[in-house]
This record gives C-alpha cells, structure tokens and sequence, in this order.
C-alpha cells in the first residue's frame, strides 16, 4: 500500500534543502522562494513574491534570463544550466520547465547548488597539472641565473603558506610577476589577486582606498565602496611601493595587520579581515626606519617572509636569454619575423648595466623590433643609452632618435631626471618644482621607466 504524504510534507522538505528553489509563473514572476534561495541571494522572498525575475538580475544579463527562458517555454530544451558566483561562492542553477498533463507550459523550477568546493578541487587539479606540465623557466620568467632561481624557489616554499611576504628589489625586476606566481601557487589562488600601488594613491584618499568608506563620510563619498582589503577577501592583497605609504596611513596599516579586521572611513563597525598580504618595495626600509621615515613596528610586522629579487646587473646569465624571449614575443604581436642579435649588440648588453632593469631590456627589445629594418638587430637599432647611435645637436643629445613621439618623451625624462637630481631624490619637492601634484609625478616616473637607480641618490616622497 502506497501512502500519499500530506502537502506540508513537501514544503517542510524544500524548505529544509541546501539548495536554493525558486518557482516561477508562465508570466516569468516570482511564486515561490525557499529559505536556502533567500540566503543565496540575500533577498527576503516576503519583497520579491509576484515580481518579475528579472528584478533578480543586473540589466546586463536579462536578454541572457530572456533567452533561456525562452527555451524553455517553446519546448526547445527541457532544462538549463547555468553557473554563477554570488557571495564569493559559485552556484550551479538548474532552470527546468514545468508542465501540465496536456504538456502546457506552467512556470519554470530554478534550483541553486553551491559548487564551490567542486569547482576549487577542479581548479586545484589544474593548476597542479600545469605546475607538473610546465619547465621551472615558466612563461613568466625566464631564469637561468642561479640568483633568480634562488628566488624563484623561496616563492614556491612559501607560496602554500599564510605568512606575509615582504618583496624586496628594484624598480623594473619584475615584483609584480613574483607576486602573481606566489598567489597562482597558494592555497587562495581560487579568490581575487588585487593590486594596490601605494604611490599613486593621492594621500587625502588613502584610507578609503584602502579600508573603504561609508556614504557621506567625506565630500564626494555619494554612496558606500568596500576598500581594497575586502575586495581581497579569500585572495591576497598585493601593496606595492609600500615605502611610499604617508605616516598617518601607516600607522592604520599596522592596526589593520594587528587586528585582522578594518573599519570604514564614517563608519562605527568593524569587517573581518581574510587576505594575504604581500608587500613591495625598491626602497631600503631599513634605511628608512632608521631615519624616521617609516614605522619601524609596521616593518616588523610586513618583513616576515623577505624575498629579494636581485637587479639584472646581479644576474648576466639571464640579459641575453631574456632579450631573445622579447624579440620572439615582440615579433609575434607584430607580425615580423624573428630577429637575432648581432655580435656587437651582444656585447653591449652584457656590458650594460641596466638602471631600468627587465623593465628596460624589454622596452629595448621592444623598440629594436619596432624600429629595425633587417633580421638582425645591430647595435643602431637599440636606444641612445646602450650606443645606438651618438646624435652631435645638444637637444638631440638626449632625446636620441625616432619617432616625435619618442623624442618628446626622451626630452621630458631628461627634464625629469635633471630634476629630481637637483632635489636630492624628493619628490615632492620635484613635484612642487615642475608645478605638478605628487600623484602626476609619480605617473610621469612610471610611463617613462625613471627609476631609483638613474638617480645619484634614493628617491624620497615626502
């Protein structure tokens, strides 16, 4: 004999489920929501019964709702497929019609599975097959210098752990790729890698950058933004030039580092905290703290795992290797044919000393294909500063040859460079000179690769 169970027997059951229910109408509105698509979606199913699904979803993605929909509807698929991420997690959605005994279409069943733990070990098998597959000189490097695979190995042997990582090195080494393969690495590749430059950050700011700020907690703050400390939940949070912190923001950094938890500009709560930092700088913090110029606790508190990522002037193993790796890629994306280098631009290379570091050889590298006429490149095709010709107008002295373009940014880096030589390295100072904010300075030194090295003494920002 077959029992019938009563109808609450159903509603107590979907109500109790994990998964996430929705049912809605031939008319596409919502009729039905289970405890379980209420918390997935954060949605009280009391505001949402009778509205359209549609409400559901951000504008961008309602053709997308339409056509599957559709679909349904008109018989050409009995159900879909759908994943999404919400809340940080990922959700598979199942939308499967539902008929009547005449085959009429009644309404659509929407069921919402948490497939995070599923996609991540799928993720983790990936990624632990492409670190198998892949030689140690991976896409991103290229070491042949027993320095940078010394370095390159402290980074796989911390990469599986929570510690903080404090990179240190200079400016056009190549920190930026060090971090990236030490979150590809870690336990936290599956959440967001963001990046911070602390130097840009214009100082009034920030505090909201970096810890968020609430609506109306300053001029301008028209709604609520999450800092970049919870953007990086579940990932790691990446500070580079983190010498170039002003003093007041300091010091909240190393509460927030304390404390594992931030607090909004304006606002009175405090938000757990679940990233991993990493920190970058090309300034001797050492220095630094003894001077006065930066916390000495913070320090302490950043500098648990140091990684030193030695210049390529440390490293001539890896200049030739590297520059046939730029020409190759460099060819490719313009559509030339590969060139070697000749016997005297080899030799110039390695005798260079690269203030600018990989940054430098590559944007050579760069130019050399750009520029070049032949299958090889001759010393004429590199810039000035490796030898690439010796222009006699003292204008055309420093702003080598090529393109209006090119000289105008050769003439503005000599300007730059003359400068901040002139200011000892301080760049506010330089700034106030040229008549430029801090922040477009900083912007300036960037684009045209003016690192710490071409200068007679450190660089200092405040």
């Amino acid at each position: 004999m077959v029992m019938n169970p009563p109808d609450n027997m159903f509603q107590a059951i979907i109500e109790e489920m994990n998964e996430g229910v929705i049912f809605l109408d031939a008319e596409d509105r919502i009729r039905y929501l289970n405890p379980a698509a209420e918390r997935i979606r954060r949605i009280s199913a009391a505001k949402f019964i009778g509205r359209p699904i549609h409400d559901l979803h951000p504008p961008r993605v309602h053709a997308l709702v339409d056509e599957l929909l559709n679909c349904l509807k008109n018989g050409t698929a009995v159900n879909r497929h759908r994943v999404i991420q919400a809340q940080g997690r990922y959700f598979d959605n199942t939308y499967t019609a539902v008929r009547g005994p005449a085959g009429d279409y009644r309404g659509t069943l929407l069921v919402s599975r948490d497939i995070t733990e599923k996609k991540d070990l799928s993720e983790e098998n990936l990624q632990l097959k492409k670190i198998l597959a892949r030689p140690f000189t991976a896409d991103t490097f290229v070491a042949e210098s027993p320095a940078l695979k010394a370095a390159l190995a402290m980074v796989e042997a911390v990469a599986p752990l929570d510690s903080t990582v404090l990179l240190t090195g200079e400016s056009g080494t190549g920190k930026e790729l060090f971090v990236a393969r030490l979150h590809s690495l870690s336990p936290r590749r599956g959440g967001p890698l963001v990046n911070v430059n602390c130097a840009a950050l214009p100082e009034q700011l920030v505090e909201s950058e970096l810890f968020g700020h609430v609506k109306g907690a300053f001029t301008g703050a028209v709604g609520s933004r999450p800092g970049r400390f919870l953007q990086a939940q579940g990932g790691t949070l990446f500070l580079d030039e983190i010498g170039d912190l002003p003093a007041a923001a300091q010091a909240k950094l190393l509460r927030v580092l304390q404390e594992r938890s931030v607090q909004a500009v304006g606002g009175k709560g405090e938000t757990p905290v679940d990233a991993r930092i990493v920190a970058a700088t090309n300034r001797d913090l050492e220095e630094d703290v003894r001077r006065g110029r930066f916390r000495a606790d913070l320090y302490f508190r950043l500098n648990v795992i140091p990684i030193h990522i030695p210049p390529l002037r440390r490293r001539p193993e890896d200049i030739l290797p590297l520059a046939e790796h730029f020409l190759a890629h460099f060819a490719r994306r313009m559509g030339k044919p590969t060139p070697v280098l000749s016997a005297e631009a080899r030799a110039r290379l390695l005798a260079y000393d690269f203030p600018g570091n990989v940054r430098q050889l590559k944007h050579a590298m760069e130019r050399a294909v750009a520029l070049g006429a032949g299958e090889v490149v001759e010393l004429a095709d590199m810039p000035a500063e490796f030898g690439g010709g010796q222009p006699a107008h003292p204008v055309a002295a420093v702003v080598g040859q090529g393109t209006l373009k090119s000289a105008l940014q050769d003439y503005e880096r000599h300007l730059l460079l003359a400068a901040l030589r002139r200011h000892g390295g301080h760049r506010a100072a330089t700034a106030r000179a040229l008549g430029i904010s801090r922040k477009a300075l900083w912007e300036k030194l960037q684009r045209l690769d003016i690192v710490e090295a071409s200068l007679s003494s450190n660089m200092i920002d405040a």
